[in-house]
């Protein structure tokens, strides 16, 4: 193959192609340029080699780990869907495969359109680098293909036998016979883990996610050298979300169970101390169990990847893992953020929060008072992530960690303070994907004041005194770009009135009664924050506040910004809790973005409609958190379409040009 002649040529075809309409199936070209008919072009044949690493097969309720019987012509065989991405470094083409040569792991791509690399019979050799798959490709520039993993992959794509997609791989080959063939031998470049949900007894599964233990990066945008072998996982940039974002979880999604055997493709980096799996079902309910055992043996080489800038964690030789998720009797339920990638700006979340979140057990002032039903223990499990909490004091000439009681007006909870974060920290080393947050106020009895004493002093002292033990797991908010991964495992802390004597944070102001917009919040004044709290009003008006700073939220691109929606009305909780509950549960359900926090009497109980505003809250993470880009959602999985892409260094501005013929 005479290269140079191959390379004006195919550059005049492209440029000229681009300057065409795609509908325009002639080209008009010089006598040198002439393209050829079908059979004049290079057949590139196939196969895979470098088989995956293979882990042993885990069974998540329980018993010994079995070897693994995955092998490659298993796991990867090509079918008559899969198309490649062939370069020589310059250019860039979509080959399909031959149908008649197709034989599981082995199989001959050729051109089908007008658009391929020449060849003339001379003996000259020429390097070709190939990846699978070509949908999956961003771009090419040299012998470096830019891809994703991303983050939510499609069953259909991912699912064994399915004849969509297969694993990501690449190969080199330098063409014989004249210029006439390539052999290309495939290898993989990401690791694959199957979940088999065949004793799942939970219900229809709508999507299963991963989530990394140690949070290491799973996908990303990844540069890969095809001829060194060599890939860099790109660092994260500065999107609200995260098409081209890592992320420390993986989501499978649209899931159909024609087999019972959920597939993912992640970045081969070393998972230390194992992976959470989360299953959730249609009705919205969420499974989850943990594997505590590492993930990935090899060190990274040179053959692999090498590089994976802004994670935790090393990169390892791909491998297959296969979890056996079992039954749901040994699950956690409703751990619905290890199912949210971490790379999510924590003030850009959906979460449900409960309203004066200890009054489960008040005895006095019940029909005011009594806001919810449930320990705050209780609605954890529940999946309540986000507490209303009010320390005060009465009667007392020593405030101590031991009399620190949560009130609500008047009404003394029995629930220490300390008791209350006990019961958090519990529950977030049970579940370190989760994330809480709690917002704290001084309960000072209004409009009681007359009986009360101020021991502000006191009680800073014991809330501090109950906080050291804690450091671990109390993160204040200090500045602007906090995300889920960074809360994963800890309380989120703020204040709501100035306690001058406070020792560790910033407090904030909160509107009395009344709505306030756009006003700091956190140490610094890094952020601000929206706040619906007229707790006076009830009925159509109540409603109409709460919609207005929910739909606020729901288009806020500014991860700055916290929203706090109280639909809690004063007086009677149970009773207006049974309005205002559906009533914001059915509007969240128009919404298409974030609800920030939303705080609600009786949030997650089955009573007054408390569970299925929780449901509609969480669901609405779905909507925005997830772009929906997958290897297959920007290209047709079929048809003959070809791509021409000319490299950035052909062109003297740098730009590039891609053309399409059908």
């Amino acid at each position: 193959m005479k290269k140079n002649v191959l390379y004006m040529a195919m550059m005049a075809v492209g440029v000229m192609m681009a300057a065409c309409s795609s509908d325009d199936d002639s080209i008009t070209s010089g006598s040198e340029q002439t393209i050829p008919s079908v059979g004049e072009y290079i057949t590139f044949n196939s196969s895979m080699g470098d088989q995956l690493e293979l882990l042993g097969e885990e069974n998540l309720d329980g018993g010994e780990t079995t070897r693994s019987t995955m092998s490659d012509g298993v796991l990867a065989s090509w079918s008559t869907t899969d198309k490649i991405s062939i370069s020589d470094g310059t250019l860039m083409y979509t080959y399909l495969p031959k149908e008649e040569s197709i034989s599981g792991t082995n199989c001959s791509f050729q051109s089908k359109s007008n658009a391929s690399f020449l060849t003339d019979g001379g003996g000259d050799e020429g390097t070709f680098y190939a990846f699978y798959p070509a949908d999956a490709v961003l771009g090419w520039n040299g012998t470096t293909v830019s891809t994703m993993i991303y983050t939510e992959q499609k069953y259909e794509e991912n699912v064994d036998n399915s004849g969509v997609m297969g694993p990501y791989m690449a190969a080199v080959a330098t063409t014989t016979g004249g210029g006439a063939n390539a052999n290309f031998t495939f290898g993989h470049i990401c690791s694959v883990i199957d979940v088999d949900l065949s004793g799942f007894d939970g219900g229809t599964v709508e999507s299963v996610a991963l989530c990394s233990n140690t949070k290491v990066s799973l996908a990303g945008r990844m540069a890969y050298n095809a001829s060194t072998k060599a890939a860099t996982v790109s660092a994260n940039d500065e999107d609200i979300y995260f098409s081209s974002r890592q992320s420390d979880v993986v989501l499978v999604s649209d899931i159909n169970l024609a087999t019972p055997v959920v597939r993912f493709y992640v970045l081969p980096t070393k998972q230390t101390s194992g992976l959470t799996i989360t299953v959730k079902t249609t009705d919205g309910n969420y499974y989850t169990k943990s594997s505590s055992s590492e993930v990935g043996k090899s060190d990274a080489n040179a053959d692999y990847l090498i590089s994976v800038s802004g994670t935790t964690g090393t990169a390892c030789k791909p491998y297959y893992k296969k979890y056996n998720f079992g039954t749901t009797t040994n699950a956690k339920t409703n751990r619905w953020m290890a199912m949210i990638p971490g790379s999510t700006y924590f003030s850009m979340l959906s979460t449900p929060g409960s309203h004066d979140s200890a009054t489960s057990s008040v005895t006095s002032y019940t029909s005011s008072s009594k806001c919810q039903s449930e320990t705050i223990a209780q609605q954890l499990e529940n999946g309540v992530r986000a507490f209303d909490i009010r320390p005060g004091y009465k009667y007392s000439t020593t405030i101590t960690t031991e009399n620190l009681y949560i009130y609500h007006g008047m009404a003394n909870t029995n629930v220490l303070y300390k008791d209350a974060i006990n019961a958090m920290v519990d529950f977030l080393q049970a579940n370190p994907t989760e994330a809480l947050s709690v917002i704290m106020v001084k309960e000072d009895g209004t409009p009681f004041l007359s009986s009360w004493t101020d021991y502000t002093t006191e009680m800073c002292n014991a809330i501090d005194e109950i906080h050291t033990q804690y450091t671990d797991y109390i993160k204040l908010l200090d500045h602007s770009y906090y995300t889920l991964s960074d809360y994963r495992g800890k309380i989120f802390l703020g204040y709501r009135n100035a306690w001058d004597l406070h020792k560790t944070v910033r407090v904030t102001n909160w509107p009395e009664d009344n709505s306030k917009t756009d006003y700091s919040v956190g140490v610094g004044s890094t952020c601000s924050a929206s706040v619906e709290d007229e707790y006076n009003k009830n009925g159509d008006s109540k409603k109409a506040v709460v919609n207005a700073l929910l739909y606020l939220a729901s288009i806020n691109t500014n991860h700055t910004l916290f929203h706090y929606t109280f639909t809690s009305c004063a007086n009677n909780p149970s009773s207006y809790a049974s309005v205002q509950n559906p009533a914001a549960a059915t509007y969240i359900g128009t919404l298409t973005g974030p609800t920030g926090y939303v705080y609600a009497d009786f949030m997650g109980s089955s009573s007054y409609s408390g569970q299925t505003l929780l449901k509609a809250v969480i669901e609405q993470n779905k909507k925005y958190v997830y772009k929906n880009r997958t290897r297959c959602a920007a290209t047709s999985v079929s048809g003959t379409d070809t791509g021409v892409d000319i490299s950035s260094d052909e062109l003297a501005d740098d730009g590039t040009v891609f053309s399409r013929r059908q």
